[in-house]
Protein backbone atom coordinates (compact mmCIF):
# COMPACT_ATOMS: atom_id res chain seq x y z
CA UNK A 1 0.00 0.00 0.00
CA UNK A 2 1.60 3.42 -0.65
CA UNK A 3 1.71 6.26 1.13
CA UNK A 4 -1.58 7.99 -0.51
CA UNK A 5 -3.56 4.84 -0.09
CA UNK A 6 -2.30 4.21 3.23
CA UNK A 7 -3.50 8.41 4.37
CA UNK A 8 -6.86 7.36 2.81
CA UNK A 9 -6.95 4.35 4.33
CA UNK A 10 -6.13 6.25 7.96
CA UNK A 11 -8.48 9.13 6.79
CA UNK A 12 -11.42 7.08 6.81
CA UNK A 13 -10.90 4.92 9.50
CA UNK A 14 -11.14 7.95 11.49
CA UNK A 15 -14.34 9.49 10.44
CA UNK A 16 -16.12 6.08 9.69
CA UNK A 17 -18.50 5.76 12.50
CA UNK A 18 -19.27 9.41 11.96
CA UNK A 19 -19.11 9.84 8.96
CA UNK A 20 -22.80 10.56 7.88
CA UNK A 21 -22.45 14.05 9.83
CA UNK A 22 -19.02 14.61 8.69
CA UNK A 23 -18.11 17.29 6.42
CA UNK A 24 -16.76 14.44 3.65
CA UNK A 25 -20.17 12.84 4.20
CA UNK A 26 -22.14 15.40 3.58
CA UNK A 27 -20.27 16.39 0.47
CA UNK A 28 -21.00 13.12 -0.97
CA UNK A 29 -24.81 13.24 -0.57
CA UNK A 30 -25.45 15.52 -3.72
CA UNK A 31 -23.32 13.34 -5.54
CA UNK A 32 -24.68 9.61 -3.94
CA UNK A 33 -28.22 11.25 -4.90
CA UNK A 34 -27.12 12.17 -8.60
CA UNK A 35 -25.58 8.92 -9.14
CA UNK A 36 -28.98 7.45 -8.46
CA UNK A 37 -31.15 8.92 -10.20
CA UNK A 38 -28.85 8.24 -13.22
CA UNK A 39 -27.19 4.86 -12.87
CA UNK A 40 -29.30 2.45 -15.01
CA UNK A 41 -30.39 -0.82 -13.08
CA UNK A 42 -32.17 -4.30 -13.89
CA UNK A 43 -33.33 -6.58 -12.00
CA UNK A 44 -30.79 -8.78 -10.56
CA UNK A 45 -27.77 -6.52 -11.88
CA UNK A 46 -24.04 -7.64 -10.32
CA UNK A 47 -22.96 -3.93 -8.94
CA UNK A 48 -19.34 -3.23 -7.67
CA UNK A 49 -18.99 -0.15 -5.74
CA UNK A 50 -15.81 1.02 -5.23
CA UNK A 51 -14.48 2.86 -2.42
CA UNK A 52 -18.11 2.23 -1.41
CA UNK A 53 -17.53 3.54 2.25
CA UNK A 54 -20.69 2.97 5.02
CA UNK A 55 -22.23 1.72 1.80
CA UNK A 56 -25.07 4.48 1.27
CA UNK A 57 -25.10 4.74 -2.64
CA UNK A 58 -25.55 0.54 -2.80
CA UNK A 59 -28.51 1.29 -0.47
CA UNK A 60 -30.15 3.77 -2.51
CA UNK A 61 -29.89 1.77 -6.00
CA UNK A 62 -31.31 -1.37 -4.18
CA UNK A 63 -34.12 0.81 -3.53
CA UNK A 64 -34.63 1.28 -7.46
CA UNK A 65 -34.60 -2.32 -8.13
CA UNK A 66 -33.04 -5.55 -6.98
CA UNK A 67 -29.66 -6.27 -7.15
CA UNK A 68 -26.54 -8.32 -6.25
CA UNK A 69 -24.74 -5.29 -4.30
CA UNK A 70 -21.10 -6.04 -3.57
CA UNK A 71 -19.33 -2.66 -2.18
CA UNK A 72 -15.30 -2.80 -1.09
CA UNK A 73 -12.85 0.11 0.60
CA UNK A 74 -9.78 -0.04 1.79
CA UNK A 75 -11.07 1.36 5.43
CA UNK A 76 -11.68 -1.70 7.78
CA UNK A 77 -13.97 0.91 9.61
CA UNK A 78 -16.26 1.95 7.01
CA UNK A 79 -16.36 -1.95 5.54
CA UNK A 80 -17.58 -2.82 9.40
CA UNK A 81 -20.09 0.01 9.26
CA UNK A 82 -21.40 -1.14 6.14
CA UNK A 83 -21.89 -4.74 7.41
CA UNK A 84 -23.65 -3.56 10.22
CA UNK A 85 -25.92 -1.36 8.82
CA UNK A 86 -26.52 -3.93 5.35
CA UNK A 87 -26.13 -7.71 6.39
CA UNK A 88 -27.92 -8.41 3.17
CA UNK A 89 -24.98 -6.94 0.78
CA UNK A 90 -21.34 -8.00 0.15
CA UNK A 91 -18.56 -6.11 1.97
CA UNK A 92 -14.85 -7.07 2.08
CA UNK A 93 -11.58 -4.64 3.03
CA UNK A 94 -10.05 -4.60 -0.60
CA UNK A 95 -8.35 -1.97 -2.78
CA UNK A 96 -9.47 -0.13 -5.99
CA UNK A 97 -6.86 -2.31 -8.08
CA UNK A 98 -6.85 -5.47 -8.94
CA UNK A 99 -10.11 -5.85 -8.71
CA UNK A 100 -10.82 -9.80 -7.17
CA UNK A 101 -13.56 -10.76 -10.14
CA UNK A 102 -13.41 -12.44 -12.97
CA UNK A 103 -13.75 -11.80 -16.71
CA UNK A 104 -16.65 -10.29 -17.62
CA UNK A 105 -18.56 -10.34 -14.32
CA UNK A 106 -20.00 -7.68 -13.42
CA UNK A 107 -22.67 -5.43 -14.63
CA UNK A 108 -22.11 -2.10 -12.83
CA UNK A 109 -19.15 -0.32 -11.25
CA UNK A 110 -19.49 2.51 -9.54
CA UNK A 111 -17.16 5.08 -7.93
CA UNK A 112 -18.51 8.40 -6.05
CA UNK A 113 -16.08 10.98 -4.92
CA UNK A 114 -12.85 8.63 -4.81
CA UNK A 115 -11.40 8.63 -7.69
CA UNK A 116 -9.31 10.73 -6.99
CA UNK A 117 -7.95 9.18 -4.05
CA UNK A 118 -6.63 6.20 -6.34
CA UNK A 119 -2.54 5.69 -6.79
CA UNK A 120 -3.01 4.88 -10.19
CA UNK A 121 -6.41 5.22 -12.12
CA UNK A 122 -5.21 3.75 -14.89
CA UNK A 123 -4.95 0.43 -13.46
CA UNK A 124 -8.18 0.58 -12.09
CA UNK A 125 -9.92 1.67 -15.74
CA UNK A 126 -7.73 -1.30 -17.09
CA UNK A 127 -9.62 -3.39 -14.22
CA UNK A 128 -13.32 -2.28 -15.18
CA UNK A 129 -12.52 -3.31 -18.47
CA UNK A 130 -11.58 -6.51 -17.78
CA UNK A 131 -13.96 -7.56 -15.55
CA UNK A 132 -17.21 -5.59 -16.70
CA UNK A 133 -20.10 -7.89 -18.76
CA UNK A 134 -20.17 -6.91 -23.00
CA UNK A 135 -22.06 -3.59 -21.88
CA UNK A 136 -20.79 -2.86 -18.87
CA UNK A 137 -20.90 0.46 -17.34
CA UNK A 138 -18.60 2.26 -15.16
CA UNK A 139 -20.34 5.49 -13.26
CA UNK A 140 -18.08 8.34 -11.26
CA UNK A 141 -18.93 11.04 -9.02
CA UNK A 142 -16.24 13.04 -9.09
CA UNK A 143 -15.63 17.38 -7.24
CA UNK A 144 -16.01 19.20 -9.65
CA UNK A 145 -13.70 22.39 -9.71
CA UNK A 146 -12.56 25.28 -12.07
CA UNK A 147 -8.86 24.87 -13.88
CA UNK A 148 -6.89 27.04 -11.49
CA UNK A 149 -8.64 25.46 -8.27
CA UNK A 150 -7.25 22.40 -9.75
CA UNK A 151 -4.01 23.11 -10.48
CA UNK A 152 -3.53 24.84 -6.89
CA UNK A 153 -4.51 21.72 -5.61
CA UNK A 154 -2.88 18.99 -7.64
CA UNK A 155 0.69 21.05 -7.61
CA UNK A 156 0.31 22.37 -4.18
CA UNK A 157 -1.94 21.28 -1.55
CA UNK A 158 -2.00 17.87 -2.00
CA UNK A 159 1.99 17.44 -1.82
CA UNK A 160 1.25 18.53 2.07
CA UNK A 161 -2.07 16.93 2.62
CA UNK A 162 -2.30 14.02 4.59
CA UNK A 163 -6.00 13.12 3.45
CA UNK A 164 -4.75 11.03 0.85
CA UNK A 165 -6.11 12.74 -2.34
CA UNK A 166 -4.15 12.24 -5.33
CA UNK A 167 -5.33 14.50 -8.12
CA UNK A 168 -8.97 16.43 -8.88
CA UNK A 169 -9.31 15.88 -13.04
CA UNK A 170 -10.75 18.04 -15.42
CA UNK A 171 -13.74 16.33 -17.97
CA UNK A 172 -11.04 16.15 -20.55
CA UNK A 173 -8.56 14.26 -18.79
CA UNK A 174 -10.63 11.64 -17.19
CA UNK A 175 -12.56 10.98 -20.24
CA UNK A 176 -9.16 10.51 -22.02
CA UNK A 177 -8.28 7.91 -19.33
CA UNK A 178 -11.45 5.38 -20.31
CA UNK A 179 -10.94 5.83 -24.15
CA UNK A 180 -7.38 5.15 -23.94
CA UNK A 181 -8.43 2.03 -22.15
CA UNK A 182 -10.94 0.86 -25.01
CA UNK A 183 -14.65 1.69 -23.62
CA UNK A 184 -16.52 2.76 -26.12
CA UNK A 185 -18.77 5.33 -25.40
CA UNK A 186 -18.27 7.70 -22.90
CA UNK A 187 -20.07 11.09 -21.43
CA UNK A 188 -19.20 13.54 -19.01
CA UNK A 189 -20.88 16.43 -17.13
CA UNK A 190 -20.80 18.63 -14.93
CA UNK A 191 -23.59 19.39 -11.90
CA UNK A 192 -23.13 21.88 -9.57
CA UNK A 193 -20.58 20.77 -7.65
CA UNK A 194 -20.45 17.59 -9.04
CA UNK A 195 -18.88 15.63 -11.97
CA UNK A 196 -20.50 12.73 -13.24
CA UNK A 197 -19.23 9.97 -16.04
CA UNK A 198 -20.57 7.46 -17.80
CA UNK A 199 -18.33 4.97 -19.60
CA UNK A 200 -19.75 1.90 -21.31
CA UNK A 201 -17.59 -1.25 -22.20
Amino acid sequence: MNRKTEESRITYNKIAFEYDTSREGKYTRFHIKELTNTIDLSEGNVVLDVACGNGTLLRELSKKVRIRANGIDISENMIHVAKMRYPDMSFEVKPCYPLDWSDESIDIITVCCAFHHFDKPQEFVKECKRVLKKNGTVYIAEPNFGAIIRLFANKFWFCFSKSGDVRIYGKKEIEKIFYHYGFRFVQIYGKEKGLFLKAEK
